[in-house]
Parts: C-alpha cells; structure tokens; sequence
C-alpha cells in the first residue's frame, strides 16, 4: 500500500477517535426530582416552534415544575402561541440593555424570575422533550454536577436538512465528550438544552458572565470550567430530539456560519486540527490517495462511507444515502466554517434571527470570572400572562 493510504486509513482511525461512542442520556424511566425546578425557553419569533415544544413537554407535568416563555421583542406571536398552554407562565424581556445579546439577555430575565428554583433547564425553541426526557435529563445531570448539555436528536424532514449531518458530527467532536480518551477537564457545552443548579448558575454569574457573546453556550461552558465545575454532554432520542433551521436553506446556513464560524475559536486547539486532518484524509481517499477507480482508493472510501453512516445514525435521522454524498457534507461544512470565520474574525458582523450583529474584540468583552466577582446589579424582568 502507498504511503498516501497509509495517512488516510490513519485519518479514518482518527475519526473513530474523535468520536467513539456518543454518551447518551440514562435509559429507562427515570422519575423527575421533587425539587423545585424552572424550565426557561428564550423565545424570538418562534410562533411556529413552541406549540410544538410545549405541546410534548406540558403534558403530565408535576406541579414543582415551572415552565417560562420569554418573550425576546417577537412580532410574530410568540407571546400569544405560547400563553395557549395551561401552566406557562409568558414573561416579555425588556428592552435589551447595553453589552447584552438578545439570547443572553431572555434566558437571563428567565432564571431571574424563576426564584426558589433548586435546578435551572434552558431549551431552544425549536427541541422536542417530553417530560419522560426532561427526568433523563435531569437524571444526567445529577451524575455529571455543574452544567450539563443535551444534544437533542435531530430530526430531519426536508432534503435541506440532511446538510447538517456533519455539523452535528463535527458539533460533538469538538466537546471531546464521545472520544476514545475524552479530555481532563470539559469545557465545551452545547446550547439547546442546557442544565445546572442554580446554586452553580449563581456561582458562575449565569449569563450576565456570557451576555456579549454570540455563541453563549460555549462561553457558558468555559465559565462553568474556569470555576472548577464540571461540563458534562449527552446526546438525546426520540424524547429529546429537534428540527434545526426549519425556516430554509437561507436559514441553515445562516445557523451553521453563526455557530462555526464563531464557535472553532473556544475549542482547544489539538480538537480542532484533529477534526481537519479527519476531514482532510476522507476527501483524500478519493482524490489524491489515487483516484476512485484504483482498488486501495476504493476499499478507504468504502471505509468513510462506513464511518459516515455510522456516526450519522447515531446523531440523527440520517441514512446511507448522506453517508455515501459524504464528499458533499464535507465541502459543504468547509465552505461554510471559512466563510463563517471571515465573517466573524474579518468583517466582526454576523446575522441571526433578524440582527445584524457586531462581533467584539477579544478586549471588549469582560472576563467572565471577573465579571461574575464584581457581581453587577441585574434588572429584572417584566411579565405577561401570568405570575412570576
């Protein structure tokens, strides 16, 4: 075999690597903890999302659970599609205050309002969880301490959709957390569906300690870290699964550009290089590790496709025919990662949900360990559609 195969089967067993075994959620029932627990959702024109997160998660749910929409200044309806369901409380975020982003600032206003809450839940619009999830969750959480994260399952319906099958791959290698020898100390969090006590969620200074960031779940993360607390991630199932960018292409581009283009400057650096030399090695066994039609060119390719589709399936409804496209998903994250860096590092300017938004300097944005010191006084929130 020629030396060039030789570096791609050893970028295929780096993948493996990478990404071992995705660590799930508990099996099994689990009962939710008799603790007062507050489930805050940041919500910004999410009209057409939150019936159906409210929808799976309200049903049976005990009374020491608390569920608050925050209202980030929608106009689509949010407020109003949200308050249909029995026992949600709808708070409207006030006008956002200087150094806050949109996010950071309604997941703040929601764990300010949820007072006496022993364990704090943040969920992205557009999650599905069951209550039978969300005591898995919870379940984790308990084994992990500090912040936990939960990759929802993604579930895909739109040809579109399957371009995030990578990202999702790409997502959880850089945590470390599925890897053969994971990392000492975790740092990365993924933000979906994000756990902690609050008792930890004060330790840190909660998202006042992240409020300028973009990608706040990786800074949430390193915050938790960089108090001594553990950072711990899972991978959901059918009770905990989500649709990303169902708003079109235009959509999921936007999302993937926002998140790896800002995001690849918290992962260590080793992670990052390691991801590339992986990526770098599958394209090449159909390239220059000698072209398709030679016999070693074919049997690596048939390796990744193997790979692809095993790792595909364990984050998503993704099927064999994403796995053989993989040189496209490959590209496809590529281009995106480079543009969204030139984006973010280049022109300081991304887009999300509407906004145009500034992307600071590194001297700009406050030490999250400093701020939280200083303990800065936080406004609270306002409310609609129920008592706080």
């Amino acid at each position: 075999m020629h030396s060039p195969y030789y570096f791609a089967f050893a970028g295929w067993l780096l993948g493996w690597f990478l990404l071992r075994r995705v660590p799930r959620l508990p099996r099994g029932p689990v009962a939710l903890p008799p603790v007062p627990i507050a489930v805050v959702v940041p919500a910004r024109n999410e009209a057409g999302r939150l019936p159906d997160l409210l929808a799976g998660l309200c049903v049976g749910l005990p009374e020491n659970v608390r569920v608050l929409v925050v209202d980030d200044h929608s106009t689509d309806g949010t407020a109003e599609a949200a308050a249909r369901f029995p026992g949600v409380t709808v708070l409207e975020a006030p006008p956002l205050p200087e150094g806050w982003r949109g996010k950071t600032w309604a997941c703040q206003v929601g764990a300010d309002a949820a007072q006496g809450a022993e364990l704090l839940v943040f969920l992205d619009a557009d999650v599905r969880v069951r209550p039978a999830g969300l005591a898995r969750a919870l379940a984790a959480h308990a084994e992990v301490a500090g912040l936990l994260s939960v990759w929802p399952y993604h579930d895909v319906r739109r040809p579109y959709e399957h371009l995030s099958a990578l990202f999702n791959v790409a997502s959880l290698m850089v945590t470390g957390a599925g890897s053969a020898v994971p990392p000492k100390v975790s740092r990365e969090a993924l933000g979906p569906f994000l756990v902690t006590s609050a008792a930890d969620y004060r330790r840190v200074g909660g998202f006042h300690a992240v409020r300028a960031e973009i990608v706040e779940d990786l800074a949430l993360g390193h915050a938790y870290a960089a108090a001594g607390l553990p950072v711990g991630v899972r991978v959901g199932d059918d009770d905990v699964s989500f649709r990303m960018y169902t708003d079109g292409y235009a959509g999921l581009v936007d999302g993937w550009l926002k998140s790896f283009g800002l995001g690849a400057t918290f992962v260590a650096l080793p992670r990052v290089l390691g991801i590339v030399l992986w990526l770098v090695t599958s394209l090449g066994s159909i390239t220059w590790a000698g072209g398709v039609p030679k016999p070693g060119s074919i049997v690596l390719t048939a390796l990744f496709v193997l790979q692809m589709w095993v790792m595909f399936r364990q984050v998503g409804r993704f099927g064999l025919l994403d796995a053989l496209l993989y040189p496209v998903h490959v590209t496809f994250l590529t281009v995106v990662t480079v543009v969204g860096l030139f984006r973010a590092r280049v022109l300081r300017r991304v887009r999300w949900r509407g906004r145009e938004l500034s992307v600071p300097g590194a001297a700009e944005v406050p030490a999250p360990a400093a701020d939280a010191a200083r303990g800065a006084a936080r406004p609270g929130p306002g409310s609609r559609g129920g008592p706080t």
